[in-house]
C-alpha cells in the first residue's frame, strides 16, 4: 500500500504556515469575548476550518460565583 503524498506548500499548510493563516488565527483569538475557544481543524496537512466559540456564562455558576457581573435580561 503506497502512502499518498499531499502538496504542503499551500497558504493553509501545517508544514509551512503562511502569514495569511497566522493572521486568520490571530483574528479568531481576538474575536473571543471573555470565555471561549478557537478550534483549528486539519485535514491532509491543511487547515480546512477555524471555529470560534464564544461562551456566555449564566448567573447560576457554582456557589453563585462565575466572575461575570452582567445580568441576563429577557
Amino acid at each position: 500500500m503506497a502512502i499518498q503524498q499531499y502538496p504542503v506548500e499551500s497558504a493553509t499548510s501545517t508544514r509551512k504556515v503562511s502569514n495569511e493563516l497566522l493572521t486568520e488565527i490571530k483574528q479568531a483569538l481576538k474575536n473571543i469575548r471573555g470565555w471561549g475557544s478557537v478550534e483549528i481543524y486539519i485535514q491532509n496537512y491543511k487547515v480546512v476550518q477555524i471555529t470560534e466559540r464564544n461562551i456566555r456564562k449564566t448567573g447560576n455558576g457554582l456557589n453563585g460565583q462565575n466572575g461575570d457581573s452582567r445580568k441576563l435580561t429577557s
